[in-house]
């Protein structure tokens, strides 16, 4: 009598190549190629906006207020463009048409005079940003099964953050090339050159490049699934959306309260490396005439850009795996970590460390967190969904921003610097650790009802798995 060797037993699993196949196809490819221009063209500028700024005349204050409005002008549009992407049943149209505004913007902005142009520019570019978000996010969950939207999502986030890299390394080579050859140029009386701001000028036209290559990418290789036409949106909120999605959009909101925009670790970087980033009259005149910049301080961009291109990909297997819901969690609890360490961080090298350790934070979340929106709602009212969790991210953003700076110059003081970024650092570890046990107790009353891999009963038949 034989007993069956192992070697009998089938193994249904799908090699790696197909379930790459299966999770990477042709529009997931061809949406991260047009996330990937677009990221290099936004961040070949975006990291100079502060001293664009201080060389037209602002400060602080304007950097906060262009922050705060490019989160909340992206959440309304958002909104707006989740539901509209529903009703038409067409979403490439509204993604096309994102991708192209936020591209005209930025040759336009070459020609800002005064802070409040940059402001008025970089907020009709954000509508373009909030416009093309959510009917992206929907062509990319329609594009694969369920049990691949982390890695889908994962990707696209990877292309994102590899464009990104690019963007900066190009940023900074100009800045350097650039800032000694348009020295030159004014010094010989050039009319076309008055002070160091022309050199981010340029930069701004050069940026226009692969953001109008990301435009073509779209209108000419993005395909889109026939989907039937609604009519009507369905708007009974209790019904179309599963009662998970609202706790969630509970537990995002409270997160999203203590994250405030990126630039407030540049500037805490800034003090690490002893660049007091305080534009005032004399940082302005001193930039205009030394034509120089910090050059270490858009270099961590970059290295946070690198460290969130490797642990992006990473994440959404790791999602997939033991599940996406604890992924996010995961990811939650690093972000509490590092601020809490940029709070009481005292040496340069400190920041370096902690731009790398940012980085395996977005690594599992920012892909991720897609997903489990994916998860919890049904295909019609995906769009919607998607809108109506970034408008719930961003006018907590708007939040988050002018509270951090209030918190910070609250509390520092003359003798004690240092406590404003104790207690608006810390305020952001603890908002994130508060989300991270309520993300924790949702699911373990969820497991408790048996319902953390089966899904609702409206959801089990699309074999989604939140954790």
């Amino acid at each position: 009598m034989s007993t069956p060797s192992s070697e009998q037993v089938p193994n249904d699993r799908p090699g790696l190549a197909a379930q790459f196949k299966a999770s990477l196809p042709r529009n997931v490819i061809v949406l991260g190629v047009v996330s990937f221009l677009t990221d290099a063209s936004t961040d070949m500028m975006y990291w100079t906006m502060p001293f664009f700024i201080a060389l037209l005349g602002g400060g602080f204050l304007w950097v906060g207020i262009i922050e705060g409005l490019r989160d909340g002008i992206t959440s309304f549009a958002t909104i707006v463009s989740g539901f509209v992407s529903d009703r038409i049943g067409k979403r490439k149209v509204l993604v096309g048409l994102g991708y192209g505004i936020s591209t005209v913007v930025k040759p336009i902005l070459a020609l800002a005079a005064v802070p409040w142009q940059v402001a008025g520019l970089l907020g009709i570019e954000r509508v373009g940003k909030g416009i093309r978000g959510a009917p992206r996010d929907a062509l990319v969950a329609g594009s694969v099964s369920a049990e691949h939207y982390g890695k889908a999502f994962s990707f696209h986030r990877m292309m994102d953050h590899a464009g990104a890299a690019l963007g900066q390394i190009v940023g900074v080579l100009l800045v350097i090339f650039l800032f000694p050859y348009f020295r030159d140029l004014a010094k010989a009386g050039s009319r076309w050159v008055t002070d160091a701001s022309d050199v981010f000028r340029a930069m701004y036209l050069v940026s226009a490049v692969p953001g109008a290559l990301a435009v073509l990418a779209v209108i000419f290789f993005v395909r889109e699934k026939a989907a039937p036409i609604r009519k009507k949106v369905e708007i009974n909120f209790r019904a179309a959306y599963d009662r998970r999605f609202w706790l969630l959009l509970v537990v995002l909101l409270i997160f999203t309260l203590g994250n405030s925009s990126d630039m407030f670790l540049l500037l805490r970087a800034g003090q690490l490396l002893g660049y007091p980033l305080d534009f005032g009259p004399q940082e302005h005149e001193a930039m205009a005439r030394q034509w120089a910049f910090p050059w270490q301080l858009p270099a961590m961009f970059f290295i946070l850009s690198m460290a969130k291109m490797l642990f992006t990909l990473p994440g959404g297997f790791l999602a997939d795996r033991i599940g996406r819901a604890k992924t996010l969690a995961l990811g939650w609890a690093v972000y509490a970590a590092v601020y809490l360490a940029f709070a009481f961080a005292t040496q340069g090298w400190h920041a370096w460390v902690l731009f790398v350790a940012y980085g395996l934070f977005y690594g599992f979340t920012e892909g991720v967190q897609k997903a489990v929106i994916a998860d919890f709602v049904r295909p019609e009212v995906r769009g919607a969904a998607y809108g109506m969790a970034y408008f719930c991210e961003g006018i907590a953003k708007l939040v988050a921003s002018p509270l951090f700076g209030l918190l910070y110059a609250l509390f520092a003081t003359r003798e004690h610097p240092e406590w404003g970024a104790h207690v608006a650092f810390g305020f952001g570890a603890v908002c994130a650790a508060v989300a991270c046990v309520l993300l924790v107790i949702l699911l373990g009353v969820l497991r408790s009802r048996g319902t953390e891999k089966k899904g609702t009963k409206g959801l089990r038949d699309e074999g989604t798995k939140a954790d």
